[in-house]
């Protein structure tokens, strides 16, 4: 970080506050006042025991924890964003790279998760909570599949014995392996296809990113999917810009 002094605990809200009112009236030239102002809260933050931050936040400043992290992220990556012309550009850089950082520790996290299928050990740098949470949802995926094809068979089976002895028995055990095949596909095709487009572990199972890919399957053609796609961009780029405009 840079060369401001070091703020005492007794008097950090104070200049909290009147950096952050200097931020509120000047926008456009409020970009090095922000990167001060997380700079301080970092400071706090090191001074205080595990849980007081967000109290001493509350309780000490005019602004949001939320407005205090997002200062804090400035402070963090000061390098990256001091030249930008105002405080909206470096927040928007900011949302960049930490979203870069994102999905890269996530691919890392999938290759040790990989590994540790293939041969039981955990790789160096296995992050427990992370990495045990996306091995566990993958051994549950599997298991949910394995249910689904057993599930399969035994109705196949029980329509069979019901049914009797018919002349296209064989034939009907091929559909409904067919079947089977094809559903398991469609749903690997489909857990390849997220992974592809880099869609987040939590997102993974989300029932909102499956009711896109409904969605999108029952259009007629590449062209009309790839419309949607930007309409549904367009949507989310603006909730996402009034989510984002800098609080009070």
């Amino acid at each position: 970080m840079s060369g401001y002094p070091v703020v005492s605990l007794a008097n950090a809200s104070a200049e909290l506050n009147r950096l952050h009112g200097e931020i509120m009236t000047k926008l456009k030239a409020s970009v090095s006042d922000a990167i001060r102002a997380g700079e301080i809260l970092i400071q706090v933050k090191e001074r205080l025991k595990h849980g007081e931050y967000l109290p001493w936040i509350k309780l000490n400043c005019r602004f949001s924890d939320s407005t205090a992290e997002r200062y804090s992220a400035l402070a963090r990556h000061e390098e990256q964003i001091r030249q930008l012309p105002d405080l909206q550009s470096a927040y928007k850089q900011i949302e960049s790279i930490e979203a870069l950082a994102k999905q890269s520790e996530e691919h890392r996290c999938r290759l040790r998760v990989d590994e540790y299928n293939r041969t039981g050990n955990k790789a160096a740098g296995w992050r427990r909570g992370t990495d045990d949470k996306l091995a566990q949802e993958e051994k549950d995926r599997g298991e949910r599949i394995k249910k689904m094809q057993a599930d399969l068979r035994h109705e196949n089976a029980e329509w069979i014995s019901q049914s009797g002895p018919q002349p296209s028995i064989a034939s009907l055990v091929d559909e409904a392996k067919g079947l089977l095949m094809a559903q398991a596909e469609t749903l690997q095709k489909r857990q390849s296809f997220k992974e592809k487009i880099r869609v987040s572990h939590e997102g993974k199972d989300d029932p909102f990113v499956d009711a896109i890919m409904d969605y999108l399957d029952g259009l007629e053609d590449d062209s009309r999917r790839i419309e949607a796609c930007h309409n549904i961009i367009k949507v989310c780029k603006g909730i996402a810009n009034q989510l984002q405009k800098v609080p009070a």
